[in-house]
């Protein structure tokens, strides 16, 4: 059953800060401008002296989760009849790795509107700590304790859509993200989550390399039930039910973007919830 422990909980809005369009003062331009078809109001967001990004954007995302504590409020198993819970009798607890790899496509729909869709692979191990404690039989008083550590693999698809929105001032700006993303982990149910970030920072020129540099917090609404049953030969179908959510729901990560040229683009972000885990993002994105 502790296939059902620290499932996904990625931070997948880690990847949106990337098309923070620039509010600084615009840069002469390195190629001739094509009459624009998004974003909308892009001629009116240059007369007031805003150079935009070009519309679309392509690029390869990778997350690298570590050592993330997952809670499990209640456990429920199912023979014949209704879930029973088990809770009293049954504590687990466990920390997951996750390794994601996502491709992501993206349009500005406005000069402060980006949306976007990603899909890709995830990966997750997981070390829970299972203990169960039963009382003895009979008038036999005290109780009957035992304690294991089971490690668990699992993989599959994940997909998902969001949207982003930017402001700035000068040479600032905030960002704000939403995005809500579906995993196939292999159980009855797909896990679904909203993931919501703001972020804050400055964007100049550092070596004469366009540069955005952010702060921020994250919160990542992954609470979720995981689903499941196995065929025990003889006795029937017994499913199971786990509630399991984050240890703390909060990251707050830096992180930086740089411009190559006007066509590709870097970042890096790094994020930590202060309870055990961090969060390592890069991905290059291609403009057109």
């Amino acid at each position: 059953m502790s296939a059902l422990l620290g499932l996904l909980h990625l931070p997948e809005s880690y990847a949106d800060t990337t098309d923070v369009p620039a509010t600084a003062e615009p840069g002469p331009q390195t190629e001739p401008e094509r009459k624009r078809v998004l974003p909308f109001l892009a001629e009116e967001a240059a007369k007031s002296g805003y150079e935009l990004p070009l519309p679309f954007g392509a690029g390869l995302v990778l997350t690298v989760l570590d050592n993330r504590a997952i809670e499990v409020t209640d456990v429920r198993l199912k023979l014949r009849g209704e879930p029973q819970s088990v809770s009293d009798f049954v504590d687990l607890g466990s920390t997951s790795n996750v390794f994601n790899a996502n491709v992501k496509l993206d349009a500005w729909l406005l000069p402060f509107l980006n949306v976007y869709a990603l899909a890709g692979y995830v990966h997750n191990d997981s070390t829970t700590h299972v203990s169960v404690t039963l009382p003895r039989p009979g008038p036999i008083p005290g109780v009957i304790q035992s304690d294991k550590v089971v490690e668990t693999d699992l993989e599959g698809m994940i997909g998902g859509v969001g949207m982003t929105l930017a402001g700035g001032w000068k040479n600032f700006f905030m960002v704000t993200d939403v995005s809500y993303v579906k995993t196939d982990l292999g159980f009855d149910d797909e896990f679904t989550a909203l993931i919501a970030s703001l972020r804050t920072g400055w964007t100049g020129n550092l070596g004469g390399v366009p540069v955005q540099i952010w702060g921020g917090i994250g919160n990542w609404d992954t609470a979720a039930t995981a689903k499941g049953h196995v065929d025990i030969e003889g006795v029937g179908r017994l499913e199971f039910e786990a509630d399991q959510k984050p240890q703390t729901p909060w990251i707050y990560d830096i992180g930086s973007n740089m411009m190559l040229s006007k066509r590709l683009q870097l970042f890096v972000d790094v994020g930590f919830d202060f309870e055990g885990a961090y969060v390592f993002v890069i991905g290059p994105t291609y403009r057109f």
